[in-house]
Order: C-alpha cells, then sequence, then structure tokens
C-alpha cells in the first residue's frame, strides 16, 4: 500500500532520493566535473529529494548541492541534511589537501581513508552544537533556509534533552529551518525520536522500518503525519534485485521515500524506471 506522496515545504519530493554520502568523498573517484553531472542527470530523471549530511565528503557533499540548487535547475529540488556527528582534528586538517590528494591516492587508499573514517567521527548533539551545524550548512548549501534538518544517528538518550528540541524549534520560527526529524539507527531512538513535539521526518533503515510496523509504531507514523524516508534499502533486502527492494520498499505502508546512492547513472535510471513501470514490466524486463 502506497502512502501519499511527501511534501517538504510545499515541494512535492519525488518517490526516489538520491543519497550523496559519497559525493566529495576520498572513496568516490569521480572528478567534481562527473559529480555534477550525476546529480544533473538524477534531476534529469525526476529525483526532486536528495540526502546529504554536513559530514559527507567533509562537507563537500553540501557544497556540491549548494551549487546545484542555486543554478537555473534549482526551483523545486529538496535538500534534507543532518547535523550532530562531526569529524576529529585529524580527519579535519586533511580537508583542505583533498583536491590534491585525492588523485595522488588513488581509489584502494581512498577506501582505506573513508574505512578508517568512523574511528574519526564522534557524535554531539548538544543545543549549542546543532545551532553552529546549521549555520555551517546554510553557507554551505547557498541558503538561507533548510528544507529540512535530521539529527544524525542518534543514541536515544540525546533526545531527551529538552534543550535540543527547544533549538530546532527555534531555528524554525527564526526560518532557518523548515522541519526536523531524525535518522535513526534502531527501534529504541525511534522510539524516543516519537516522542519530540515537532518532529516532521524520519529516515529509517529498511530493517528498523521492519521493527517499526511489528513493534505497531506504524500507526503512530501515520497518525502523526510524519514523513519518512527509508535508506539502505537495497544492502538489507539481499534476496531481491534493486528494482525488486525499492518497490518493496515503497509499498510497506509507512515510505514516502527510498534514499539510494550510486555513482552510476544507469543504476539509479534502472531503479526509477523500474519502479514507475510496475511489477508487469520489471518481470518482463
Amino acid at each position: 500500500m502506497l502512502r501519499d506522496s511527501l511534501t517538504i515545504n510545499g515541494k512535492p519530493a519525488s518517490r526516489i532520493g538520491f543519497g550523496c554520502s559519497r559525493i566529495g568523498s576520498f572513496n568516490n573517484p569521480m572528478s567534481p566535473r562527473e559529480t555534477r553531472n550525476l546529480l544533473a542527470a538524477a534531476v534529469d530523471l525526476g529525483v526532486t529529494l536528495f540526502d546529504t549530511a554536513d559530514v559527507y565528503g567533509q562537507g563537500d557533499s553540501e557544497r556540491e548541492l549548494g551549487r546545484l540548487i542555486a543554478g537555473a535547475r534549482g526551483d523545486g529540488l529538496i535538500v534534507v541534511t543532518k547535523a550532530g556527528k562531526a569529524f576529529s582534528a585529524k580527519m579535519r586538517l586533511l580537508r583542505p589537501f583533498k583536491p590534491v590528494l585525492k588523485p595522488l591516492l588513488g581509489r584502494r587508499m581512498g577506501d582505506r581513508i573513508s574505512g578508517q573514517r568512523s574511528g574519526h567521527i564522534g557524535h554531539d548533539f548538544a543545543a549549542p552544537t546543532i545551532r553552529r551545524a546549521v549555520e555551517g550548512s546554510l553557507r554551505r548549501l547557498r541558503t538561507e533556509r533548510l528544507d529540512a534538518l535530521l539529527l544524525h544517528s542518534p543514541p536515544a538518550d540525546a533526545l531527551d534533552d529538552p534543550a535540543l528540541g527547544e533549538a530546532l524549534r527555534d531555528l524554525q520560527r527564526a526560518g532557518k529551518l523548515g522541519c526536523f526529524g531524525v535518522s535513526c539507527d534502531d527501534l529504541a531512538a525511534l522510539k524516543a525520536a516519537l516522542a519530540m513535539p515537532g518532529l516532521a521526518l524520519l529516515e529509517l533503515p529498511a530493517d528498523v522500518l521492519a521493527q517499526a510496523s511489528a513493534h505497531g509504531l506504524d500507526a503512530a507514523i501515520r497518525g502523526g503525519h510524519i514523513g519518512v524516508l527509508s535508506r539502505e534499502v537495497i544492502r538489507l533486502q539481499p534476496r531481491l534485485g534493486p528494482v525488486e527492494a525499492v518497490r518493496a520498499c515503497l509499498a510497506d505502508g509507512m515510505t514516502q521515500c527510498a534514499v539510494i546512492g550510486t555513482t552510476k547513472r544507469d543504476h539509479l535510471a534502472q531503479i526509477v524506471q523500474g519502479v514507475a513501470e510496475g511489477p508487469a514490466h520489471a518481470a518482463a524486463g
């Protein structure tokens, strides 16, 4: 059963969103020109929602999306970004040298750096930190107002801080933030997120979506008119092909947009077109 389509800040979101976690990353072999061509191709395919975070590509993912939405084709595009994670000082020092280092290091070393990244990322969901993060995202995205901000994989207890929720609502009142939500990694965080006043959006991995239904949280999500983005849709459904996995996710009764990350235009096109054509056409192909 399909939910009604998602609208953020008056802009309709496509059923397929583009995940930008590898944009600007050390393990992404694409040049800036190739990256921009891929983002433009996503727009050509009808994608209107782009999912990113302040730490993706050490901020370069947001910078590329800022270039996209500032351009002639930016009208109607939605950027959902995230905050709450931070790189260590060592990783931050690498960022200015990335344009020189990436071609020299090659793909294998880039993969090693990206693989070690988790050991250099901490989290901080204190209200002042989130306020500063929003200001940084506004600069990189070249905008005066974020469409949507998600707290980036917080532990459940971080969401209990009333100052955090108040900071998010203050940012909305100041016109710097359209809506806010939480990108949850587990059921405990989801339950805590649902208790936050003003919550408008969730981003959930496919397995947490299944757990939410099993625990009866789907009714609270739909009843609260909370938007749902799904991620890791293909990886977490290995028995299904990519198109079938995305279609199954969109038919789960909660998901309104499935976020797909890829560096290949043809891969994205296959999914967008396969989902649009429906099961009969996909089976015939």
